[in-house]
């Protein structure tokens, strides 16, 4: 802070005291809470807490009766005098606004202050930009003696600035690492979308039940961090991501906070190991039931920084924990590449379930008719289910689309069972020619023909 700007406040402060009568000499200091929107000048914050003062029977301390803005003493050379906000916050009051955000609230106001306390005490404070240092700075005036109940105030208004934040978390689904418009695509997801046996949506399902009440005393009885984690394995198009976008939906229409954290560049400094650190802090800061979705796990823990980082995270004393319980959904089409000592450890991996490929005819018709829709015909289509097990469910899918449009292209509005075979091998030859080692392998230079046919 510039000695000469906060000399002058210093002064200022002085001089104010006395020419407000405000009894004995002023206790200046400056204020602990160098938050970045400094919350004890912050309108909003100051009228609610009044307001809960009026309500409450019994005071609490550092309850707050009123306060009022002061006009920049004339002494104080212009200290605060504009009232500049300096930027827009989200409605969560911690982040910045950004273009295209609704409902932002302006950060609090460079301003002179005083407070009227409910024991009868004043106090003045003053909160101002620093133009040398480019940095705000607060500064309080107290009786001396009620610096108790000052920073009591500071709880008072801290809490009601934790309230806010974890009411905003509610329903919220938050991207890290990606576009926030993923977030759309989450919400959009429907039950309707995920077709997998009944055993594994049972295994998922149980695995919610961290944020029941008895689990979480239970946690809690054990002294354990109240956090579930739970592997999904299976080869690509087995319904992995699929799973975790019904479940971010639904846990968002219930009232939970929903974290998707978006697969890492390949690259070595990703500080992939850190965003998912900050997630598990998110949930547990929030104090409601949060569930984090994790795709490509392996790539979080690809480095030794990144893999350090999630070993301490998920099993060592600085685990966050959530009062409210969080799950941990991730996915992995790789889990071999995942460290033992943490796919292998129960506490750091609680849950491996996996999502294999299509085995029983009932789940292949569900496929069938999910994915044709208005043109499945049971009698047609239920009878070639049969033929188009051990594959992923997103081999169903695009059978039922390469045999829509070969009907398409045919003219004709009904999908065959032909048609359905048809996509089906075709797509099957189709992996197999691209998966021969030596088929698209350049001939050896020694081998190829010369100039003009000649042979080197």
């Amino acid at each position: 802070m510039s000695t000469q700007r906060r000399e002058i406040a210093v002064q200022a402060l002085k001089e104010l005291w006395q020419e407000l009568k405000f009894e004995g000499n002023p206790l200046i200091f400056v204020s602990p809470m160098q938050k970045r929107i400094q919350l004890e000048h912050h309108p909003m914050l100051l009228d609610q807490l009044v307001a809960n003062g009026k309500q409450r029977k019994k005071s609490l301390s550092g309850q707050l009766k009123s306060w009022e803005f002061l006009d920049t003493p004339a002494y104080a050379q212009g200290i605060a005098a504009a009232r500049e906000v300096g930027l827009l916050l989200k409605v969560d009051m911690i982040r910045q606004a950004e273009i295209g955000d609704r409902n932002a609230i302006p950060a609090a106001p460079c301003s002179w202050i005083c407070f009227t306390f409910k024991s009868g005490w004043k106090a003045l404070s003053v909160y101002f930009y620093d133009y040398e240092s480019n940095d705000t700075h607060t500064l309080a005036a107290i009786p001396n003696g009620c610096q108790d109940e000052w920073l009591a105030f500071l709880n008072l208004i801290d809490e009601l600035h934790v309230d806010i934040w974890k009411n905003t978390r509610r329903g919220l689904i938050e991207i890290i690492g990606g576009d926030d418009e993923l977030a759309n695509v989450i919400r959009k997801a429907i039950v309707d979308d995920l077709i997998l046996n009944a055993e594994t949506l049972e295994h998922v399902a149980t695995q919610r039940h961290i944020f029941s009440q008895e689990m979480l005393e239970h946690y809690e009885a054990l002294q354990l961090p109240r956090l579930r984690t739970v592997l999904l394995i299976g080869s690509a198009g087995t319904g992995k991501t699929t799973l975790l976008k019904v479940e971010g939906a639904s846990h968002a229409k219930q009232g939970g906070y929903v974290c998707y954290i978006c697969p890492p560049p390949n690259s070595r400094n990703s500080n992939a190991g850190q965003q998912l650190t900050n997630a598990l802090q998110l949930a547990a800061e929030s104090k409601i039931p949060a569930l984090i979705l994790v795709e490509d796990f392996e790539m979080f823990v690809s480095s030794a920084t990144d893999l350090q980082n999630v070993l301490d995270i998920l099993d060592g004393v600085g685990t966050p924990d959530n009062p409210a319980g969080t799950l941990l959904l991730a996915t992995s089409n790789e889990p071999e590449r995942i460290d033992a000592r943490i796919r292998d450890r129960s506490g750091r991996i609680d849950a491996i379930i996996e999502l294999g490929l299509v085995e029983e005819v009932e789940l292949a018709i569900r496929f069938l008719k999910h994915f044709l829709g208005s043109a499945y015909r049971e009698e047609e289509h239920a009878a070639l289910a049969s033929q188009l097990l051990k594959q992923p469910g997103s081999h169903f899918r695009e059978v039922c689309i390469a045999a829509t449009m070969r009907a398409m292209e045919q003219d004709r509005t009904d999908v065959s069972g032909e048609d359905i075979l048809w996509a089906h091998e075709t797509i099957l030859t189709g992996r197999t020619i691209a998966a021969e080692p030596e088929r698209y392998t350049p001939t050896p230079i020694h081998k190829r023909g010369g100039y003009f046919g000649r042979k080197h």
